[in-house]
């Protein structure tokens, strides 16, 4: 007994390692946004903040410009850095990091508008702050960063207002703060709203390509999938783990008699029999037109031995016959799919002529 809940612990411990595998795949797919984002913005904006710089040097006459204009040589500077390094060796490696690195340009830029306020003590218009307040709502993908990055630039601006005086009622600074901000909500949502269609689509062309569509149960891409994934997690965990192969008795006979609709009826029902022997963590998949496979997870050979008489057993009950053959790893060696794969089959081949011979059930 202690043997048996051990197992399943350790079985629904993989499956909460798939869980955390599905949404590393959802973070990737953000982190493919923003990353996709920066390139293009890091190009643009180091032609841009160059420009900047070359008209505010240049014509610009305002006391205290020269600051702005310095933070926008070197934001221009930083910017093609980076986009060289976007399209090189190092590029994957900033792209892994995309949210940190985007939050790090989202400042930077947001230091252009404010060095200049603090530098000529001109707070309205500030039309630089009020455009990066729009570009950091639609830049960054998280939300807690975007808000903020955002919070933090309200603030600033705020505070230089009370400092260095407002030359507009407060009501029109307001009006103007409040504008930006709903429009960078706007962008932010929708850019979110992006990102999760996206998630949505990725997943559901997965499910698509890993599910069987007759059954609703993995089909063989989708059992190769988790059971790689899992082999990988089993060798690091000391976990045994079992694969069950089941081939229908008498699916051509059906098919031949009776049609293939009955056919299709004959594999659905064995599909919803496996599913109610198994456990959730377990991997039930069609890998042929009469051939499923089972990955049991936290498995022993004590289990294993007994999974043929139980499949045998819930089968017979809605009056299907198999061939049915176990493989199971041994606790502590490497483990490797294909070669399960393999004895699982063959046993179940040893089987299935040892019925035909008169010497099985």
């Amino acid at each position: 007994m202690a043997t048996t809940v051990k197992a399943s612990q350790r079985g629904q411990a993989l499956g909460r390692r798939a869980e955390r595998a599905r949404r590393a795949r959802l973070r990737a797919d953000r982190t493919l946004v923003i990353s996709d984002t920066m390139s293009p913005f890091c190009g643009v904006g180091s032609v841009m903040f160059a420009l900047v710089a070359i008209a505010q040097f240049a014509f610009d006459p305002t006391p205290g410009s020269w600051a702005s204009s310095t933070v926008a040589a070197l934001s221009s500077l930083t910017l093609a850095i980076a986009w060289v390094l976007l399209r090189g060796s190092v590029g994957p490696v900033m792209r892994r990091h995309s949210l940190p690195f985007g939050v790090g340009v989202a400042v930077m830029v947001g230091l252009n508008p404010l060095v200049y306020i603090i530098g000529t003590q001109i707070t309205y218009p500030a039309i630089g702050m009020l455009l990066v307040i729009v570009g950091v709502g639609a830049l960054l993908h998280d939300r807690f960063w975007a808000a903020a990055v955002i919070i933090g630039l309200n603030l600033a601006w705020i505070a230089c207002a009370f400092a260095f005086g407002m030359p507009v009622p407060p009501a029109i600074f307001a009006a103007q703060l409040v504008k930006a901000n709903a429009l960078a909500v706007v962008l932010n949502v929708a850019r979110t709203r992006t990102v999760q269609r996206m998630e949505q689509a990725r997943e559901e062309v997965h499910r698509l390509a890993t599910t069987d569509e007759l059954t609703g149960v993995a089909n063989q891409r989708g059992f190769l999938e988790v059971g790689r994934s899992l082999t990988e997690e089993a060798g690091r965990a000391d976990l045994d783990l079992t694969i069950v192969y089941v081939d229908v008795d008498g699916l051509k006979v059906v098919n031949d008699e009776h049609g293939h609709s009955a056919g299709d009826a004959l594999i659905q029902s064995v599909a919803r029999v496996l599913r109610r022997t198994f456990r959730p963590e377990d991997t039930v998949a069609r890998v042929g037109g009469d051939e499923f496979a089972v990955l049991v997870v936290g498995s022993t050979p004590d289990l294993a031995r007994g999974l043929i008489a139980r499949v045998n057993e819930r089968l017979s009950e809605v009056g299907i016959s198999a061939s049915i053959g176990v493989a199971s790893t041994a606790l502590g060696l490497p483990v490797d799919l294909n070669e399960l794969l393999r004895r699982a089959d063959a046993a179940m081949y040893a089987a299935k002529t040892a019925r035909k011979n008169g010497g099985g059930a």
